[in-house]
């Protein structure tokens, strides 16, 4: 007997950044619009979303964010129900969160606006529900990263807890995917500070913060290095 499926809750993409990092190579539009296998990145993003049974998305937006509403729209067109939560100077990605609290359900799931996997993400869910958590990020052996330095670095504990969670640290084992489930419980929490980041200002000293190990590889579109990686691999995608 074949199982079916749960509806998966909103998920949030961090779309907002300057986007410094790939700047060399990507001048002209926001990185989720970055050409990749001759596809915007973000509609890769939205098409593994559909295949989570996820079917609202939120949209956060800053640089050249008017070029992702433009290209998207409502989401109509991909089966999606699209809205936007523009920031008029940049927030960072707590900021960003708090920016769109307003629309934000009980618990939702968040994305970085870089990232791409496989992963499927009901057992994510799964692991968030099972142990209360504010946040439960998905992490992955750094040896499945090109550039662990340029990543989360995490600690597991044997319960599941994050031990310890350092923004781009060298000589990583596992690595934070930039995948998370979320309680809404988290959003008081973001510092006032503008702007402020999940990965340096709120994920270090989280109490409930917990990590689930995918067994997926994921890309880190965000480095020149990670930008070539995700063109070779989405360029042998079926069509």
């Amino acid at each position: 007997m074949t199982t079916m499926k749960q509806q998966l809750p909103t998920a949030v993409i961090l779309a907002g950044g300057l986007g410094t990092r790939l700047r060399p190579l990507v001048s002209d539009r926001p990185k989720a619009l970055a050409v990749v296998a001759g596809r915007p990145f973000i509609l890769y993003q939205l098409e593994w979303l559909c295949r989570n049974f996820v079917q609202s998305v939120i949209i956060c937006v800053g640089y050249k964010g008017e070029q992702i509403v433009d290209c998207l729209g409502d989401g109509s067109h991909l089966g999606m129900k699209i809205a936007y939560s523009r920031e008029s100077t940049p927030l960072g990605t707590a900021g960003a969160l708090a920016e769109a609290a307003h629309l934000l359900p009980a618990e939702f799931l968040v994305l970085n606006g870089d990232t791409y996997t496989a992963m499927e993400l009901e057992p994510l869910w799964e692991a968030h529900h099972r142990r209360g958590a504010l946040a439960t990020l998905a992490a992955a052996p750094a040896v499945h990263v090109k550039d662990s330095a340029a990543v989360g670095s995490i600690k597991i504990g044997p319960d599941g807890r994050i031990l310890s969670f350092r923004e781009k640290q060298p000589g990583a084992k596992l690595v934070s995917m930039g995948i998370y489930a979320v309680s809404r419980e988290l959003v008081p929490l973001i510092p006032q500070q503008r702007p402020c980041s999940l990965e340096r200002d709120v994920f270090p000293n989280l109490p409930g913060l917990y990590g689930y190990l995918s067994p997926a590889s994921f890309i880190d579109i965000g480095t020149p290095t990670g930008y070539r990686a995700a063109n070779r691999q989405l360029s042998k995608l079926p069509t």
